[in-house]
């Protein structure tokens, strides 16, 4: 199919790849168009392929699925990318997708929810394992203070900022985007860690997360 959704599979196990390419093959919605066993090895299979969508694993030898992310993003920032691993803790899922992946499954995800996490990722969608999302709302439970009085108030353009840095936006990216000074941003960023005691925008995205502001 001319419109079918262009894949490159990554993972350094030859036989999670191939279990992978036997049934992405079998659907008439995907091209296979490479695969690659690392992520070094992945951003060149990247450029020379142009895929629509790549799923990537995480813990990889020499260059991380994370890393991986990154430079692909850099290189080709419409290019959508879904870890697939079997890691399912929040702090695994919130690095890679803060990295600027746009979904996270986990490697006991059946070829159906896959391929569908496939379709929905390139259509536009975040994808997220159901186990993932259930630890997120864990969290955000057992934090006890997710929708409570004593949560510290935020102004609207603050929770805006969080938005912007949870999709991976620099202070500079985020200032044009809402029309203010990037020193504005960067103080808006100062009053959010000294509400919440966090130290760094990793660590915003997840508080973010526990207390319902943002949805990954």
């Amino acid at each position: 199919m001319s419109d079918a959704v262009r894949v490159l599979v990554v993972d350094d196990e030859a036989l999670v790849r191939h279990a992978l390419r036997a049934f992405l093959a079998d659907d008439d919605r995907i091209t296979l168009v490479g695969e690659a066993a690392d992520g070094s090895e992945a951003v060149d299979v990247c450029k020379q392929t142009q895929p629509d969508v790549v799923l990537m694993d995480i813990k990889m030898p020499d260059v991380s699925g994370v890393e991986a992310t990154k430079r692909l993003l850099e290189w080709n920032p419409s290019c959508r990318i879904v870890a697939l691993t079997t890691f399912t803790t929040e702090w695994r899922a919130l690095e890679v997708l803060y990295a600027g992946a746009c979904g996270y499954l986990v490697k006991n995800s059946t070829p159906e929810q896959i391929i569908d996490a496939v379709v929905a990722a390139h259509a536009g969608d975040r994808v997220v394992s159901p186990e993932v999302q259930e630890r997120f709302v864990r969290t955000a439970i057992e934090s006890g203070d997710a929708r409570t009085p004593t949560t510290p108030v935020l102004s609207e353009r603050e929770r805006q900022v969080i938005e912007l840095i949870s999709h991976g936006l620099s202070n500079a990216e985020i200032a044009d985007e809402l029309h203010y000074a990037e020193s504005t941003v960067k103080a808006d960023i100062r009053h959010i860690n000294q509400l919440w005691g966090v130290e760094n925008r990793l660590q915003i995205v997840l508080r973010a997360t526990e207390l319902g502001i943002i949805t990954l």
